[in-house]
């Protein structure tokens, strides 16, 4: 069971083709759906109700390969292989797909790579939901405060120095 066939390979390989394909469908119906929510101010809802269609790649190769590291594997190279189609998410998309494929694996690593029915695609579903949310909203969090505090703060804190320093502008001593 832990040993990779030719055939293991080749098929990992069809299913990251496929579903490439499919996560290109799926930023173009996000595309549309985001631009329809747009107006009423729920665009980044978008994305929530798609979410699935991004991760069905790692339950769906352990299921068919049922080999420790296929979900992690079939995800990440569906996730290059919606990059090098062209996707507008551009290289983001390998970290979105190792994040979802490691929580994807931790659902079957649950029960041991003994069961391969809807209870491990349960765990599969709950893990990478989980997985991706913490790391994605540490993320966010962190890009929010680099934001508020070292691009905004940091330029008032500067313009401040460079004020003192500089001595009064034209405009103040008028």
């Amino acid at each position: 069971m832990d040993k990779w066939s030719l055939r293991d390979v080749v098929l990992l390989a069809f299913l990251a083709f496929l579903f490439g394909g499919v996560f290109m469908g799926a930023d173009a119906i996000y595309a549309v759906v985001a631009a329809a929510l747009t107006p009423l101010g729920y665009a980044p809802f978008a994305n929530e109700l798609l979410f699935g269609m991004w991760v069905m790649a790692a339950p769906m190769t352990t299921m068919l390969l049922r080999k420790k590291g296929s979900s992690i594997l079939g995800e990440c190279f569906a996730a290059l292989a919606e990059m090098l189609y062209g996707s507008y998410f551009g290289p983001a998309v390998l970290l979105s797909g190792f994040v979802q494929g490691l929580g994807s694996e931790a659902g079957f690593m649950v029960t041991r790579y003994r069961r391969y029915d809807v209870v491990s695609l349960l765990y599969a579903a709950i893990g990478g939901v989980q997985f991706y949310l913490r790391v994605f909203q540490t993320w966010i969090r962190r890009l929010q405060s680099s934001h508020d505090f070292g691009a905004c703060g940091g330029s008032l804190v500067v313009s401040d120095l460079f004020r003192r320093c500089a001595g009064p502008t034209r405009s103040e001593t008028l």
